[in-house]
């Protein structure tokens, strides 16, 4: 990597970061570019170098918080071995995505909170639906005696999992990712035998 370019994401990185340390604080309609190279002590210019405004600072991060999650996913699908079961690789999914999430939740719980843009849960929601898909169609076996439209299947499925994340995010993170999917299975199977 050139030093120009290792340069250019340190300064990315440092514009993202003071701009979580801002929205810690204040909600992102307040937010202004000034409070954000105040923190990162750059100048305004360097911002916009980077950056056209907050929103897209916001989308640059979301999106590539979706990008990650999205090839987290699969990646984790392309080593799964055709004779394991839906079930193991939805616990091992589980498992892996929980482990992100931890990993990941500082800017989750900013976005998820007040402060964050309105409509951030909608657009997780959908990034996640769309993995979620994506990963189903691989299984038809699964899904082939589905009742329901995918569309509601796919609309429970991602809603009680990220139900489930934010829950354990408000939590402050009081389980291990491994005791989080240990909970989600059982939830699961409770429903099952239900």
């Amino acid at each position: 990597m050139s030093i120009y370019k290792e340069k250019k994401q340190k300064t990315k990185y440092l514009i993202q970061k003071s701009f979580l340390q801002v929205l810690e604080k204040k909600k992102f309609e307040s937010t202004t570019i000034g409070d954000i190279t105040k923190i990162a002590q750059i100048n305004r210019g360097t911002f916009y170098l980077h950056y056209l405004d907050k929103f897209d600072l916001l989308d640059q991060m979301e999106e590539q918080l979706f990008s990650d999650i999205g090839n987290h996913i699969d990646e984790l699908q392309s080593r799964y071995l055709p004779t394991r079961t839906f079930d193991i690789e939805q616990k091992q999914l589980a498992d892996s995505l929980f482990s992100f999430i931890e990993i990941n939740e500082p800017i989750l719980k900013i976005f998820l909170s007040n402060h964050g843009r309105a409509g951030f849960h909608i657009r997780f929601n959908d990034a996640f639906s769309e993995k979620v898909r994506f990963n189903l169609e691989k299984h038809e076996s699964f899904y082939a005696n589905l009742k329901v439209p995918m569309e509601y299947f796919l609309s429970f499925i991602t809603s009680a999992f990220l139900g489930l994340i934010e829950q354990w995010i408000r939590n402050g993170l009081d389980k291990t990712p491994k005791e989080m999917t240990e909970l989600y299975i059982e939830i699961i199977f409770f429903i099952q035998r239900k």
